[in-house]
């Protein structure tokens, strides 16, 4: 079953990986490496020291397996949490399931199936796969913000700087969203959490707010930490009316949530049109703009560039 390949293929094949900086088409090159003229089902997980399994989204994001899921389970009663490196077949799923723990806290686990019945090199997919997790928790540490696991403002220069390229040619690959609104959100009064219950308090609240961006939106919206308590967004591949809806149901899921503290916090989004032809510092000022219009009209609000 699978895939098999030649010494020179297999060269490529690493050499692709480690030239990769971004978590996105690290994901993109590592399954385009798997294809080998098909394309199997493959899914990613990862787990903590300690932690549950999660399923690692093609950003990077992680969402955690329901504990009474068979994927859950299976994971959990097979992968030997000590072992470096394991590999085996799972007769019930039609696929093979890798597991790889890199010199770090984590352990990472593919799912591997094949569409049609070919000779399996074992030894280039668990390789392979050992080379994905080592480049990606490289990756990781350099465009994640440790705090809230947010894209972090070096990814947020070098997204939106991609992002801006891709949008002003002409002819663009049909894979890649179409980005759609940008905004930057704010939270109201932080500097009063910091003050009045200490600065741990304020971390576990960036954190909970980080979370609660990451489920609010898709897993192909762009989310990155810009600094202290501001986050910027990227919505793809929506109207301004979806987009609207969107950021209001985030605003209004944070004005009803309860903190650490029993605190209740809000936020203030202001937003515009990605607009390419700006360019990165113009979109910047202009989500401020309406960010700061927000601010002054009594906070916990979205509001759009141009202002009204």
């Amino acid at each position: 079953m699978g895939i098999q390949t030649s010494p020179a293929c297999k060269y490529k094949s690493f050499n692709a990986l480690i030239r990769i900086n971004e978590p996105e088409l690290l994901y993109e090159v590592f399954l385009e490496q798997l294809d080998a003229g098909e394309r199997p089902r493959v899914e990613l997980f990862e787990r903590s020291e300690g932690g549950p399994w999660r399923q690692l989204q093609a950003n990077g994001k992680r969402n955690e397996l329901p504990p009474a899921s068979e994927e859950r389970r299976l994971l959990e009663r097979r992968i030997d949490p000590e072992r470096e490196q394991q590999w085996f077949y799972e007769p019930a799923r039609l696929g093979w399931f890798c597991a790889y723990k890199p010199c770090s806290r984590r352990q990472y686990a593919m799912f591997y199936a094949p569409e049609q019945q070919r000779i399996l090199d074992e030894d280039y997919v668990q390789l392979l796969f050992s080379v994905y997790c080592h480049q990606f928790t490289g990756i990781e540490g350099v465009f994640r913000d440790s705090l809230t696991g947010l894209y972090n403002r070096r990814a947020f220069d070098q997204r939106m700087h991609a992002l801006i390229e891709h949008s002003r040619q002409p002819m663009r690959r049909s894979r890649l969203s179409q980005p759609a609104v940008f905004a930057m959100v704010d939270i109201d009064h932080f500097k009063r959490v910091n003050d009045q219950h200490g600065h741990v308090v304020g971390d576990e609240l960036l954190a909970e707010i980080a979370g609660i961006m990451s489920e609010s939106f898709r897993e192909y919206d762009l989310l990155f930490r810009y600094g202290g308590e501001e986050f910027a967004l990227v919505l793809m591949d929506m109207d301004e009316a979806m987009s609207q809806q969107a950021l209001e149901r985030f605003r209004r899921r944070i004005a009803d949530s309860d903190f650490p503290r029993q605190l209740r916090v809000t936020v203030s989004i202001g937003y515009c049109l990605f607009d390419a032809e700006a360019g990165i510092q113009g979109l910047i000022d202009r989500a401020d703009q309406a960010l700061y219009a927000s601010k002054r009209n009594g906070r916990n609000q979205v509001q759009r560039f141009p202002l009204s």
